[in-house]
């Protein structure tokens, strides 16, 4: 079924609202989508609940959806799986998806030492971190930030486990303990010495993907599949 998400600081979902859309967001539903008067929809919160719609005024600038029953509602996701991505200059919105898309529960971008482009708008991001949710069925949406820089980010950290991938270190396997997990993935010029040793300092233990050397793009997903599948792929529940 098709999926809609409706920002929680906008609205709060509850039985029976009558849900008045934005501009975009009718455009999308009737003329992308081509719903209709009396087609069903789902409507999620972004942190937890999901509920059952029905459109009730086909308006491609103002649609209006009839809320009805809550149709799951999942707790906080655990274990926390956290991604701290270097800032590329290209394809920083396919990480942020893929991320959306492996089950990533915080991603946050780093304005690494070699990091060469302009910060993204927040705006941007969390559009594409939105439309990923709707189309991979997860009703938890990561949690996230923007602009830390490495040093920052990895002692703000409190996972259990903290680990950050560096080219030509041994392949590692992971571990299949459910345990809140961060993974640092740096740019395509890695990450500075400097910010290797500020990551040890603070507890990060150097991992590798394997002997190939990865786009930061690559690395990113590489690295959330292969814990998601030392996980078995069951958690965490987004």
């Amino acid at each position: 079924m098709k999926r809609l998400y409706v920002d929680p600081k906008r609205i709060t979902l509850s039985p029976g609202l009558s849900l008045a859309l934005s501009p975009e967001s009718s455009s999308y539903l009737v003329r992308v989508l081509r719903l209709q008067i009396g087609n069903s929809i789902l409507c999620f919160d972004g942190f937890g609940q999901e509920y059952e719609a029905q459109m009730t005024v086909a308006d491609s600038r103002s649609a209006v959806l009839q809320l009805g029953a809550l149709s799951r509602s999942i707790p906080t996701p655990t274990p926390r799986l956290v991604l701290l991505i270097a800032l590329v200059k290209y394809r920083i919105e396919t990480i942020v998806q893929q991320a959306t898309e492996l089950g990533a529960t915080h991603i946050n971008v780093i304005n690494a030492d070699r990091t060469q482009t302009r910060l993204p708008k927040p705006e941007r991001l969390t559009n594409v971190i939105s439309h990923a949710a709707e189309q991979c069925g997860r009703v938890w949406i990561p949690e996230l930030r923007i602009g830390e820089d490495l040093e920052s980010a990895a002692n703000r950290c409190d996972c259990d486990r903290k680990l950050i991938a560096v080219p030509e270190t041994e392949a590692t396997e992971f571990s299949t303990d459910l345990t809140n997990t961060c993974i640092a993935v740096g740019p395509e010029g890695d990450w500075s010495p400097n910010e290797l040793q500020l990551a040890s300092e603070a507890g990060f233990e150097a991992v590798g993907l394997g002997p190939i050397i990865l786009r930061t793009a690559t690395a990113a997903a590489v690295a959330l599949s292969s814990i998601r599948q030392r996980w078995q792929w069951e958690v965490p529940q987004v």
